[in-house]
Order: structure tokens, then C-alpha cells, then sequence
């Protein structure tokens, strides 16, 4: 699961009122700061460009109020309109179509679930390109498999899955350097490939509080077919969020 190194700056009004998002942002462990209006968000913006990955606000504003935010707010950070992760019901392609011209990347619509926020959290907040961006994305999961050591056999959970590795939820996970045969449905295909155990963590051993028992997995060895199986999956969760 994705551990976020900048804030998110979350800009309410009086219409959206976003403060519940704000405790639900740093409840899921993302460092939030909080802007009632345009001119406080403007400021921390500038106050914190270092440190400052996402901006998140609402959709339903009109055109030149969310114009504002991208010249405003925006512009100074590292991805400037990419930036921003605009929040709402579903809009009209003429709409999107506007907000695209603005340099604007990012949505996430409701009805939706804590996996999305971060996922569209962890876009806004890459600093690589497409290319890069793509390698270490975390697609947020709730895939149950089995996987096995030699003989030994285990019931998991994907939780996150990524085209280098992947983190099982077990309450039992296989110790650090087991070399594992993997199997996870997606739903084009299986994806088939051997791993190694890079980490375990279970109620003896310290970790996140976010994060379940189990076990973080490294591929070490992935066929053509399961790669572009993979790869389709990743584009698939990207397209989601995809203005």
C-alpha cells in the first residue's frame, strides 16, 4: 500500500462541505492540509510548494472558478493542473472535454470507495512519467488466490498489485526470501508468476496500522503473456480516474 511522502490539499466551500472528507483523507493515513476558500488555498500553496503533491476539490463549480484553482493554486506545483483531482457526480463529456483543455487529468466520481480516493490520490501525486508512473502504481485489490511454497499452500487476499510486486493479506505469510509460485484471476486471464518475500508482517512483527497481516511480494519472473495481462489491468484502473 502506498505511503504518501506530500500533503494533499483539500479546498472546501460552503456548498461541498468537505470537512468530513478531511478527517476520512488522514484517517486513510494521507497527510491533508485543509483551505476553506480560494485565497487561503492560494497561499498555502505557495507557503508549502515542497511539499504539497495533490490538490482535491469539487466538480460542480463552474468552469472559471476551477480555471481559478488550476492558475492559482496549481500552477506552482510540480504537475501543475495534473495535480488536481476533481470530485463529483459524473460530468458531461462537453464539461470534461473543457476541463481537459485546462491541463486537468484527474477525476473521481461518486458513488465511490476509500480504494479510489487513494488510488486517484497516488495519480495526482506521481512525479514520474506516464511510463514510469505506471511501474509503480499500486492497483488497490480485494482478489482472494492461493499461492505456493513447493508443496505448502496458502489461502490470500490481494490487496495491492502493482506490474512489480504485489501485497497478500494472509495471517500467516511465508517468511522473508520464500521463493513463491503465484497465481491471481484478473479478468481477462490468470496472471502466472514466481515471486520472492520481501516482507511479512503479522501481530508480532511492527507495521502500519493500515496495513494487514501478510506478506510483500517482489516478481521474479513473469511470462509475456502474464505481463500484458497485468498491463492491461493497470490501464483499465487508470482509465477510471482518466478525465
Amino acid at each position: 500500500m502506498p505511503k504518501y511522502e506530500r500533503f494533499t490539499l483539500l479546498l472546501d466551500s460552503q456548498e461541498t462541505e468537505f470537512g468530513g472528507l478531511a478527517i476520512r483523507l488522514l484517517e486513510l493515513g494521507i497527510d491533508t492540509m485543509y483551505a476553506n476558500d480560494l485565497d487561503e488555498a492560494a497561499l498555502l500553496s505557495r507557503q508549502e510548494v515542497g511539499r504539497l503533491g495533490a490538490v482535491l476539490t469539487s466538480s460542480e463549480g463552474p468552469l472559471s472558478q476551477i480555471e481559478n484553482i488550476v492558475n492559482r493554486v496549481c500552477a506552482g506545483l510540480d504537475a501543475g493542473a495534473s495535480s488536481l483531482v476533481l470530485v463529483g457526480p459524473e460530468m458531461s463529456e462537453e464539461k470534461a472535454g473543457s476541463l481537459r483543455k485546462l491541463g486537468i487529468s484527474w477525476r473521481l466520481s461518486e458513488p465511490y470507495e476509500e480504494r479510489d480516493l487513494r488510488f486517484v490520490l497516488s495519480l495526482a501525486m506521481s512525479k514520474e512519467y506516464a511510463d514510469e508512473r505506471r511501474k509503480s502504481l499500486r492497483i488497490p485489490t480485494e482478489i482472494p488466490t492461493t499461492v505456493f511454497m513447493g508443496r505448502h499452500r496458502q489461502d490470500v487476499t490481494v490487496r495491492d498489485l502493482s506490474l512489480s510486486g504485489v501485497y497478500f493479506a494472509s495471517p500467516h505469510p511465508f517468511l522473508p526470501a520464500s521463493q513463491l509460485s503465484i497465481e491471481i484471476p484478473l479478468p481477462d486471464g490468470t496472471f502466472l508468476a514466481k515471486g520472492e518475500v520481501r516482507s511479512a508482517k503479522t501481530a508480532d512483527i511492527a507495521g502500519r496500522a493500515d496495513v494487514p497481516d501478510g506478506m510483500g511480494v517482489v516478481f521474479s519472473h513473469v511470462n509475456e503473456k502474464s505481463m500484458n495481462l497485468l498491463r492491461g489491468y493497470v490501464e483499465s484502473w487508470i482509465k477510471r480516474f482518466t478525465l
